[in-house]
């Protein structure tokens, strides 16, 4: 069956001429021709009959007629027909693709280059082989494909296509496209399929299904948010890291508008999107985007638009970083470049993975602490501080420390650029990279030049007196150490310690004052540098103790020549602010090795013999003997025992009744402090007092004394005795404490007794210290209603300016004065000026220690108002103090008065008493 014109294929039909044409020049030639034989054939055939004619006339129209046909038609239509087999060959010789034509029974019929190519088999080969050779279909019916979907097709046209593997003729497969036509030839319906090799499609699909799978993990991966946003900003990609900075997850996001913008930066991101809508790029935009739980965090965003196939915009492909953390962290580093190029600390960088470890930072307090420039050291060795001093023990352990990699501390002597030295005080620590390697060293500098300078003065001070620059126990104690080592253990050689102590030096304290003091000990030190050699030693042990060491002492008589020496540096007088003071020492000597082969051993014999040397009556110098220890360990267990005594309070007081001149009658007391020792019995206040107050237990025992003497003068007062005035010593440490008006006026507070009926007595010497303080405590005490007395006057130093200004009440006779009034001429004397002084500045006096009548009638008849002594009564407990109350004992007066009345003077109650040895007026 032909196919009709119609259907011919397009390509192949603008080949041919017009059909109409074509008709019009057929009827055209068959005219003329049949014409021309019309009008010669009887011209030529005269007589013949119409059967000879017609057949003539065929015969010669096909004649004239077939080659103007064939050249007019016949041979066009073949060109035609040429020239598109040409070209079909040449395209089927040409296609890519493999073309195979096969029959219904699936033999090929033939098959195209490309197909030859595509399956290894030669044209020859082909042709007669089954398709399932060739094809195997995953999708096939019957092995290869669906025959039957073609067979049974009612459309002329009908085409399937499907993915088959091809089969090449080494038994490899490959994926094909197989496009299957059927085409109605010459009545029987062919087959033709067109195989396209897709292994390259295949190959690319999986690199670019790999590629997407890469992408797609890069961007799952990326620590960075990577986000994409149509034109109208909703969100259609949105990874991991974008669920981690954000908060949001995936599926929350996807199809829905951009979340991330905080409302004061919504006009920000209008412009920001609007310019990548408008295909324009930025990169790192700072910007501040709002995470889901409305924290704001600051971010670094990148965006450029995506485009499609014409080149238009589609969206926004966005990649964010979290740059807050490291915002913080440029903070910080620029706060930390600021504090180091601020610090006072030199800082010095350097790279070990550079030649020789060279400079490559240094801070403006490097310039300054060395003079050199930031130009002169980059790229040097830090060793050029050190020049040439190159014999630093310091030095090693830098090496070791650079050597072992590790953290050091160091303290160099470094040089300046003008040559000048200077304390480095050096910390070095190494900087590592990930992998652990060193790669950098910082080192700190202080100059601590001063410092040192400072330490070394710290050290003088540490070991010498700060007033007399001698040196002190630590240094003593090393020095002497030294020459035990040295000068004795070595060659034996004796060596002797010289304890010496000033006699009396408290009083020069309390009558001058501490300044005039430690003039006087700078002054002895002096004095005893220059008898000694320049290998012996001076040191102050403190107060008023000094230590002399006599090393390599080759005789006894030259260590009693040195101790006469100083003994005799001692006799000339001291001129100190123009006081010509005197002063003598007391001296023990212990030597080694007899007296003790130790430190601590020669000390303390030396101290033991200066104190038997105090005993000797002073002035003097002793060599140490065994007997001194054991006065030694007595003082020691009594110190000891007082310290018991004061917390088991082993005190008890007695008392002396004052008696008044005038009238014979008791007229007051006064308290005595007594220690009723659990071994030892009563032991004397001459004991124990100095002892309290050298460890200053002197303190919580006169508190003592006060409550109790003042709970028991109230005790009294409550029983119907006579009240009386008690009179309580103060020491010079209490009268120093600072809550001392305190401390008086909360024990009258807590006994009930009457300010009124308290006395304190106070020596003179310790009132004229800090006249000024002295004056402001004594008006306390007497605008609280106390009464003042000075004890002891006399034996002290006063200030007559000073006394007549301090609220005083009472001046006390200091016994010594009243114990020979009667047999020295000049105590009798001494004793009327302090009475006559005391009623010139309105105080009455008061004798103490009157012992005998003469001394009472000297006493009353040169108007002395009270006296206090053995004569009338020894001091008693309260209980008898108690009893002589309330047995009314009085002093008679009369019975002691003289009956001669030519008798001179005559005491207080106007009768006439004898003179004292002559004594009286």
């Amino acid at each position: 069956m032909a196919m009709p014109l119609a259907q011919v294929p397009r390509k192949i039909r603008h080949y041919l001429p017009s059909a109409l044409k074509q008709f019009v020049v057929l009827l055209l030639i068959l005219f003329t021709i049949d014409t021309l034989v019309m009008s010669f054939l009887p011209l030529v055939a005269k007589g013949c009959n119409y059967a000879w004619l017609t057949m003539l006339d065929g015969t010669l129209l096909i004649l004239f007629g077939g080659p103007f046909i064939w050249s007019s038609i016949v041979s066009p239509l073949r060109g035609v027909a040429f020239t598109a087999a040409s070209h079909a060959e040449n395209l089927l010789d040409n296609l890519a693709d493999g073309v195979v034509s096969f029959g219904h029974d699936g033999r090929i019929v033939s098959g195209n280059p490309a197909a030859e190519r595509m399956f290894g088999y030669g044209v020859e080969e082909l042709v007669g082989m089954g398709i399932e050779q060739l094809l195997a279909g995953r999708e096939a019916e019957g092995g290869y494909f669906p025959f039957t979907t073609l067979t049974t097709c009612e459309r002329e046209e009908c085409r399937i296509s499907y993915g088959v593997a091809g089969v090449r003729r080494d038994g490899t497969r490959f994926p094909v496209d197989l496009s299957v036509s059927r085409v109605l030839v010459e009545g029987a319906w062919t087959f033709i399929g067109i195989v396209r090799d897709m292994t390259e499609r295949v190959e690319s699909d999986a690199r670019l299904h790999e590629t997407n799978e890469r992408l797609h993990a890069l961007i799952q991966a990326s620590p960075h948010a990577i986000i994409a946003m149509d034109r109208g900003g909703n969100v259609s990609l949105w990874n991991r890291a974008a669920e981690q900075i954000f908060g949001w997850r995936a599926e929350e996001v996807v199809g829905r508008p951009y979340p991330a913008i905080p409302e004061a930066r919504r006009e920000e991101y209008a412009v920001l999107k609007g310019k990548v809508l408008g295909g324009g790029i930025f990169t790192d935009q700072e910007v501040q985007r709002q995470c889901r739980d409305g924290s704001l965090i600051t971010a670094s965003v990148s965006s450029a638009p995506t485009f499609d196939a014409s080149g238009s915009v589609t969206g926004i492909m966005t990649i964010i970083s979290d740059i807050t953390t490291r915002k913080q962290d440029e903070q910080n580093l620029v706060l930390l470049k600021r504090a180091i190029e601020s610090t006072l600390n030199g800082v010095i960088i350097t790279d070990v993975t550079g030649t020789d470890n060279p400079i490559i930072y240094v801070n403006p307090a490097f310039e300054r602490m060395t003079g050199f420039g930031v130009h002169e050291v980059l790229g040097q060795n830090p060793r050029f501080l050190r020049g040439d001093d190159r014999d630093q023990v310091e030095l090693k352990k830098l090496a070791q420390t650079l050597q072992e990699h590790r953290d050091g501390y160091f303290v160099l002597r470094n040089y300046r650029k003008d040559g000048s030295l200077f304390w480095n005080e050096l910390f070095i620590a190494p900087v590592r990279d990930r992998d652990g390697a060193v790669t950098n060293y910082i080192g700190v500098m202080n100059d601590i030049t001063e410092h040192r300078r400072y330490e070394e003065q710290l050290v003088y001070q540490a070991t010498h007196d700060p007033l007399t620059g001698l040196p002190n126990r630590n240094l003593l104690q090393d020095r002497l150490a030294q020459a035990l080592a040295l000068e004795a253990f070595r060659r034996r050689t004796p060596l002797c310690v010289m304890f010496l102590d000033l006699d009396n030096f408290k009083k020069v304290n309390d009558t001058l004052g501490h300044t005039v003091g430690d003039m006087l000990l700078k002054a002895v030190a002096n004095r005893l540098r220059n008898c000694v050699r320049g290998g012996d030693t001076v040191a102050r042990l403190g107060g008023d103790e000094f230590i002399v060491v006599l090393p390599n002492v080759r005789e006894v008589q030259d260590v009693v020549i040195v101790a006469k020496k100083i003994l005799d540096v001692f006799a000339t007088p001291l001129q100190l602010m123009g006081h010509e003071i005197y002063i003598t020492a007391s001296i023990g000597i212990a030597i080694f090795p007899t007296d003790g082969e130790t430190v601590d051993a020669l000390l303390k014999n030396a101290d033991a013999a200066m104190y038997h040397a105090k005993e000797q009556g002073k002035n003097n110098y002793q060599f140490y003997s065994e007997e001194m220890n054991t006065r030694v360990f007595e003082r020691l267990a009594l110190e000891t025992s007082l310290h018991r005594a004061v917390k088991q309070q082993e005190f008890l007081l007695h008392y002396q009744p004052r008696v008044d001149l005038r009238t014979g009658r008791v007229s007051g007391v006064e308290a005595l402090v007594r220690w009723n020792h659990p071994e030892m019995g009563l032991v004397s206040p001459a004991r124990f007092i100095p002892l309290a107050e050298e460890t200053g237990l002197i303190v919580p025992l006169g508190e003592w004394v006060l409550r109790t003497a003042c709970s028991q003068n109230r005790l009294w007062q409550e029983a119907g005795l006579p009240p009386l005035r008690v009179a309580v010593n103060l020491s010079a440490r209490q009268f120093r404490q600072e809550n001392l008006i305190e401390m008086v006026a909360a024990v009258l507070a807590d006994t009930g007794l009457d300010p009124r009926w308290l006395e304190l007595e106070l020596t003179e010497s310790l009132v004229m210290q800090q006249a000024e303080r002295s004056a402001d405590v004594l008006r306390q005490l007497a605008a609280m209603g106390i009464e003042v007395a000075i004890d002891d006057f006399g034996t002290g130093y006063s200030s007559l300016s000073y006394l007549k200004r301090f609220p005083i009440g009472n001046l006390k006779i200091d016994q010594s004065f009243v114990r020979d009034l009667c047999r020295d001429a000049d105590d009798a004397t001494l004793v009327r000026t302090i009475i006559t002084m005391a009623h010139g500045l309105g105080m009455k006096t008061i004798a103490e220690g009157v012992e005998t009548l003469e001394q009472m009638d000297f006493l009353c008849r040169h108007g002395c108002e009270e006296m206090q002594g053995y004569y009338f009564s020894r001091p008693v407990s309260a209980e008898d103090f108690a009893l002589l109350l309330r047995e009314g004992k009085e002093l008679d007066l009369r019975r002691y008065a003289d009956a001669d009345p030519n008798a001179a003077g005559t005491c207080l109650m106007g009768k006439e008493v004898r003179c004292c040895a002559g004594n009286c007026p």
